[in-house]
């Protein structure tokens, strides 16, 4: 794949990410299974600019991919582009990880309040979740992993090309 397909694919899965987080916060459930809550309450200054730097995040997200292989992006130095690319890349995938590991620890019964020490309810909002609770925020874990692997791909593909090697797979 170019890098222009790889910075597409990354931005389209930019995109589908706020649109699922914008549906969330509008009370939405998809993607949380029978969760009785969806996003935690911003109820602190320190949840607020928590909220402030994700969305800050998000926008950042939505542009570097498409500044790597757009001609405006050539204005920016290439550098914090790619940088970007690499922390976006490792942020997400350490997330996805780090949730598919905090569910096969409560799965498996080696910590029952898994990575985080939080409860299902206090996480979920149900002490209980259903599988398909489960299921699906684990889809969602997943999701951040494949966002991880796109981010670091734009950059792999980005440096190749600006060596003159342009990338036509992945292997």
């Amino acid at each position: 794949m170019t890098t222009r397909g790889i910075g597409r694919v990354a931005f389209g899965w930019v995109v589908l990410f706020a649109a699922m987080h914008v549906y969330w916060a509008l009370g939405g459930q998809f993607g949380f299974g029978d969760a009785s809550r969806t996003t935690p309450a911003a109820d602190s200054t320190g949840a607020r600019v928590f909220t402030g730097v994700l969305a800050v995040m998000f926008v950042v997200g939505a542009v570097v991919p498409l500044a790597l292989y757009q001609r405006w992006g050539a204005r920016i130095p290439a550098w914090p582009l790619v940088a970007c690319s690499w922390i976006g890349g490792a942020l997400l995938a350490l997330r996805g990880l780090s949730g598919l590991l905090d569910t096969l620890l409560r799965a498996t019964g080696l910590a029952g309040k898994g990575l985080t020490g939080l409860t299902y309810e206090q996480e979920l909002g149900d002490a209980h979740p259903t599988a398909y609770t489960r299921w699906s925020t684990s889809a969602i874990d997943l999701y951040f992993l494949i966002g991880g692997a796109l981010f670091c791909a734009v950059a792999v593909a980005f440096r190749r090309a600006r060596a003159g090697v342009e990338v036509t797979s992945f292997r």
